[in-house]
């Protein structure tokens, strides 16, 4: 019988406007209460706490990706690297990896971003207000990620256009049509972008990322199908425009409210660490979904074979048996490390690219602005699975 309703009736009342207004309120309440526990808003358990979601995501055995997931297929087509797994993920990742690898990484990042950072940079006020997530954090985070996948003279604006539909689309869980109907106007103009490019590249491959999505793990002769690689584009699409420029978004945030932000100017080999609370503060991926294999009992609720589980990272983050004070941005928290890419088969695979993209967007900010505090018009953030300041308003000069 398919459960409906976790019995525990301010569960129960959850809804989705709850979660996108601020969900940790409530994952506070659900790891005293209830750290395990069927949503019917999500139609899925939600599991809350660091060990267990830790445990969860490393036994590959115990979860699998969900045979149903019709957001994200809506969004991303079917068996698209977030729902894949088995062979079909395996040769999802041997298309997304190469060029994210850590030694690939290290090798090209300083020379590819790092101008563009500096340039972005470089447009800000000296002294006056301006969104830093719109005019600088954003803007480096698509040029960064076009770059590194070859389309480079598409211009940061249609970049940004084309995520923000995206990410709307794949936080739909409301099914609302209009969302979709945004999604599939903007995927057709990705596809007629695309295409030439591919064309080109599938006799003459040059080692970007969408060389790559068309050739690597590919016997000789042979490219993947327009379909996967348009698949694979959209999520690396979202997951690298995401993590790295409002990582860096959160991260300044944080140390601005913390008021440390001047320390970073004084030592930048902070910014990983500052980087790193970030993520555990703020996930900008909340959540990473699993199906059951077999029956288990987690927290004393009992998940029969089949269950979707939402592991929620941005809960873990804040468990308090793991984090003290953990709603709080601190620039010097030592404890664990945050669970915000994920774990096992789908680890995040941009996680090296988008921390070193972040690193150096920060490096440039404090540079070009060594004096910064929040503006009065402060900051916007909402969503529950994508999370960061939407605006983040800031006055560069003497305060």
């Amino acid at each position: 019988m398919a459960v409906t309703a976790s019995g525990i009736r301010w569960i129960d009342d959850i809804d989705i406007a709850a979660l996108e207004a601020d969900p940790y309120p409530l994952y506070a309440r659900m790891r005293a209460e209830a750290p395990c526990v069927f949503v019917p808003a999500l139609n899925a358990y939600l599991l809350t706490t660091y060990d267990e979601v830790r445990a969860f995501l490393a036994d590959t055995d115990l979860g699998r990706a969900p045979s149903v997931q019709p957001v994200l297929e809506r969004t991303f087509g079917p068996e698209n690297i977030l729902i894949a797994d088995g062979e079909v993920h395996r040769d999802r990742r041997a298309s997304v990896d190469p060029p994210l690898r850590r030694g690939a990484v290290s090798g090209y990042i300083e020379d590819l971003v790092r101008p563009i950072a500096a340039q972005e940079a470089a447009q800000l006020p000296v002294a006056g207000t301006c969104d830093v997530v719109a005019e600088y954090l954003e803007p480096v985070s698509t040029r960064g990620l076009a770059a590194m996948l070859g389309i480079g003279d598409v211009p940061s604006e249609t970049l940004r256009r084309w995520f923000h539909t995206i990410i709307g689309a794949a936080g739909n869980y409301t099914f609302q049509e209009d969302p979709f109907r945004k999604s599939d106007e903007v995927v057709a103009e990705i596809k007629d972008t695309l295409e030439p490019i591919l064309s080109r590249l599938e006799t003459n491959p040059d080692g970007s990322g969408l060389s790559h999505l068309l050739h690597a793990g590919m016997p000789p002769g042979r490219t993947r199908s327009r379909e996967d690689i348009y698949s694979a584009f959209l999520i690396e699409l979202t997951g690298g425009m995401q993590e790295p420029g409002h990582a860096a978004a959160t991260t300044l945030l944080g140390l601005l409210q913390e008021g440390t932000y001047g320390e970073i100017v004084a030592d930048p080999d902070l910014i990983p660490t500052a980087l790193a609370e970030g993520l555990r503060w703020i996930a900008p991926i909340g959540g990473v979904f699993r199906e059951t294999t077999r029956a288990v009992t987690i927290h004393g609720q009992e998940l029969p074979p089949g269950s979707v589980v939402w592991c929620m990272v941005a809960s873990a983050n804040h468990d308090e048996r793991r984090f003290s004070d953990g709603g709080r941005y601190q620039l010097r928290r030592s404890g664990p490390t945050h669970l915000s890419f994920g774990g096992g088969r789908h680890f995040c695979a941009g996680n090296v690219f988008g921390r070193e993209l972040a690193r150096i967007a920060l490096e440039e900010l404090v540079a070009a602005a060594p004096a910064l505090h929040l503006a009065e018009a402060g900051w916007a953030m909402k969503g529950w699975l994508f999370r960061s300041p939407q605006q983040l308003h800031v006055t560069s000069g003497e305060a």
